[in-house]
């Protein structure tokens, strides 16, 4: 499991390293010409950003004991007299779910898009 989390993570930062590179050369955010392509490339470029998101979640609470909830999004809770206390940012699992559903709907708009213009039968 950490084998895939770390290939992922580095996949993730080569993805958005490749894009910075490639504005600097190009000025263009995104380089694909047809739409269906520039769709694909933005469901790539939002799906490495949440997940380097939910990577930091995990990583911000390292240290902490508590109990791993969930992954993806990343959630680990503790239980103290008191009641649970989340240890992970409020904010990490709207971002993460967000996220990833937009670059599911830029998936699903590519394909048809791509089905449309013929480029997939």
């Amino acid at each position: 499991m950490l084998v895939v989390v770390l290939a992922t993570t580095v996949l993730a930062i080569g993805v958005l390293i490749a894009k910075v590179i490639m504005f600097s050369w190009t000025r263009r955010v995104l380089l694909a010409d047809m739409a269906h392509g520039t769709l694909a490339e933005a469901a790539v470029l939002l799906a490495s950003v949440a997940w380097l998101i939910n990577v930091y979640g995990v990583a911000s609470v390292f240290g902490d004991r508590g109990r791993a909830v969930s992954f993806l999004p990343a959630r680990q809770v503790r239980h103290t007299d008191h009641g649970v206390i989340d240890l992970v940012p409020a904010w990490i699992a709207p971002t993460v779910v967000a996220l990833f559903a937009a670059a599911a709907l830029c998936l699903l708009l590519a394909a048809g898009l791509a089905v449309r213009s013929g480029k997939i039968p």
